[in-house]
């Protein structure tokens, strides 16, 4: 492993290196860790036996602490932390350093994603009241589950998305801190761009059924906090004398077993959701 995480920029391309999901994690194991995590979640549920709204708001921090790991491995989240960890080229303006640049992205993370999770959250508020709570956290259920087979392969559902990736050209025109903070407001919202992970509808929909704008800032801002793990693990990294290059190789391979484990945990917030309602 080490010397993966040391290796120098690799000149011709190599699209094998992030694996398939098959690749990465038999079909036993993905369906043994799904089938843990069902038992998991359904034991949670039996032994807190929550109140229908109190499951529901659990489901929706559950959702967000998934979307705040999975959203990460990604080539947006490749991006992002090389524009931030890596050393800034001698030639371009400015004095950022990583700790700096890292600073104005979760800034610009933050700013935007807390006021989208606002929004949904108050949109939600006036038609949630309009339904039953059991019936939005039975609905939820059944998209956790069904997105949860989704990301282990099982099943095959809709995933809308803005297929755009981050405009990378501006590293080449724009300050270091300046890019840093554009991207953190674009990947912020969460659906400028790619949606990496399954767990990201979930949230939408849980802030949705919730109707909460409180809970739906604190956990887009969870997410977008969760969003600088990658830069935060680049700067650590590098400043052990590992390569940019090489870490950004190590993402590519942990991907596909970072989405098994999101799915497994999507299916068990599904069995959490659903024993809450026995």
């Amino acid at each position: 492993m080490t010397t993966v995480l040391s290796h120098q920029p690799i000149e011709t391309d190599l699209p094998d290196i992030r694996p398939t999901l098959e690749g990465a994690l038999s079909a036993r194991a993905r369906l043994g860790l799904a089938a843990g995590a069902a038992v998991v979640g359904a034991g949670a549920a039996t032994l807190a036996a929550p109140t229908t709204p109190t499951a529901l708001t659990a489901a929706v921090v559950g959702a967000g602490l998934v979307t705040s790991l999975a959203a990460n491995w990604s080539t947006c989240g490749m991006s992002v932390a090389g524009v931030v960890a890596a050393p800034k080229q001698p030639g371009r303006k400015g004095a950022s350093t990583p700790l700096r640049r890292l600073a104005w992205h979760a800034l610009g993370s933050v700013s935007t994603g807390a006021v989208t999770g606002a929004l949904l959250g108050a949109v939600g508020s006036v038609t949630a009241a309009h339904l039953s709570s059991l019936w939005l956290l039975f609905g939820w259920a059944v998209f956790a589950l069904a997105y949860g087979l989704h990301e282990i392969g099982v099943l095959t559902m809709p995933a809308p998305m803005r297929r755009q990736q981050l405009p990378r050209h501006l590293r080449r025109t724009m300050a270091p801190w300046k890019v840093s903070l554009l991207f953190g407001a674009i990947i912020g919202p969460g659906f400028m761009i790619f949606i990496r992970s399954s767990a990201y509808y979930l949230l939408v929909l849980g802030v949705l059924a919730a109707g909460s704008p409180a809970l739906g800032a604190a956990m887009f801002t969870v997410v977008s906090l969760g969003r600088c793990m990658p830069s935060v693990a680049a700067i650590v990294h590098t400043r052990r004398g590992g390569s940019m290059p090489g870490f950004l190789s190590v993402m590519c391979v942990v991907d596909r077993r970072v989405q098994a484990v999101t799915g497994a945990a999507l299916v068990g917030l599904a069995s959490f959701a659903a024993l809450a309602l026995v």
